[in-house]
């Protein structure tokens, strides 16, 4: 009779460890199957942000969830300005892009102009100019020469103060000038030995 009665105190407290331990067991696994299924279920992309020479941008991309917003800035550096982007029909420097693919987008630059100018060299009787002018670049330094003819001289410019005859334009607005020549006046400095007072002594 106590051999059974130790029998099934065995059986009894056999049965309860095991549930115990299988009790156990179970809270450990299920956290990590529902935590392998969650990360399984997260999609990720990539997104590659360029730029093209003339600036640069706030962002070269990156790995991110399915979803992430990203916002991408374009900066021109000085001379330069910002034309759009490679990727996308936005005009914005600044691109707010929602990832729910690869992407790639690549920030556009260009060279600004420089604004152009007109310089006007025109000629007159009584002389040359070395060039007769055109169309410059703003800060283009441009000589002009004036040369008086054979019985001429050189007396300034009209649209400009100055009495070189050589000069050294720097371009920064629209210029007209002309060099102004006059006639040089022959004045006798000696007489015939038979010339006096204009008239011929006998």
């Amino acid at each position: 009779m106590r051999s059974a009665f130790l029998i099934s105190s065995f059986l009894i407290l056999s049965f309860v460890f095991i549930q115990s331990c299988s009790s156990e067991e179970d809270d450990t696994t299920i956290p990590n199957v529902v935590q392998a299924a969650i990360e399984e279920s997260t999609v990720q992309y990539t997104l590659t942000v360029l730029a093209s020479e003339g600036g640069t941008v706030s962002t070269e991309g990156g790995t991110y969830d399915e979803g992430t917003e990203v916002t991408i800035t374009a900066t021109p550096i000085e001379g330069y300005r910002f034309t759009g982007w490679e990727g996308s029909d936005s005009t914005s420097a600044s691109l707010t892009i929602t990832l729910n693919s690869n992407q790639t987008f690549k920030a556009l630059f260009e060279l600004i102009p420089p604004d152009q100018y007109t310089l006007t060299v025109l000629a007159s009787e009584g002389g040359t100019v070395s060039t007769e002018g055109g169309t410059y670049d703003e800060g283009t330094e441009v000589t002009i020469t004036a040369t008086p003819d054979e019985g001429y001289r050189f007396d300034g410019w009209d649209g400009i103060e100055s009495d070189e005859n050589s000069l050294i334009i720097i371009i920064d607005s629209n210029i007209e000038i002309s060099p102004i020549f006059n006639l040089v006046t022959q004045t006798p400095t000696s007489y015939g030995v038979d010339e006096y007072w204009g008239q011929i002594v006998e």
